[in-house]
């Protein structure tokens, strides 16, 4: 089985991801932004970044080796929320803090790829964000987008690497067990 890391920035997200996962009969762990690479990579077959409260790109330092994480994990990656922005970022996209979001945000289906098979073409999802993907980099498709932000989800389906802007782990996101369920099948 598939064992799941979720990077941990101390904010309740992380821990609610960890759990969520593990009511699903995933086997998940949380890990500290400050392990090194290569024990993680021997260690886990994916990896989920979510955040917390800082902002991309002024905060990276706070961020440890999340950064390289998103760059060298061998494995899926999935970023929510901070670690969408953050995987954004480190791709080459461009980040705003134009377009925040707060509660439950309608969110249309744009290409239905890996991570959102099974998803109805419009559903809510809870979002608690000040800064959002604006562009996406170079390679990642844009698969979701909100009235707000073009950029709710993303995929670079070559180097396995997923976004999504809102929070699937919280129970008022429609198909959040869906979205999470399609990520850790790419784990195997």
């Amino acid at each position: 089985m598939a064992i799941i890391g979720v990077v941990n920035f101390g904010g309740q997200y992380n821990h609610l991801i960890k759990r969520r996962l593990e009511d699903m009969g995933f086997t998940a762990r949380l890990i500290n932004s400050i392990e090194p690479l290569n024990v993680i990579t021997r260690e886990l077959d994916c990896l989920i970044i979510s955040g917390g409260s800082w902002n991309i790109p002024g905060d990276l330092p706070r961020l440890g080796n999340a950064p390289r994480y998103v760059l060298e994990f061998p494995g899926p990656v999935l970023g929510i929320c901070l670690g969408h922005q953050l995987m954004a970022y480190e791709y080459g996209g461009v980040l705003t803090s134009n377009r925040p979001e707060f509660g439950g945000v309608r969110v249309t289906i744009d290409d239905e790829d890996t991570i959102l098979r099974g998803v109805d073409k419009e559903f809510t999802a809870w979002e608690s964000h000040n800064v959002s993907v604006e562009r996406e980099p170079a390679g990642f498709t844009v698969l979701a987008h909100s009235g707000t932000v073009r950029v709710q989800a993303m995929a670079n389906e070559r180097i396995r690497r997923y976004g999504v802007q809102f929070h699937p782990e919280v129970k008022h996101t429609q198909f959040g067990d869906v979205i999470l369920r399609n990520f850790v099948e790419l784990c195997r």
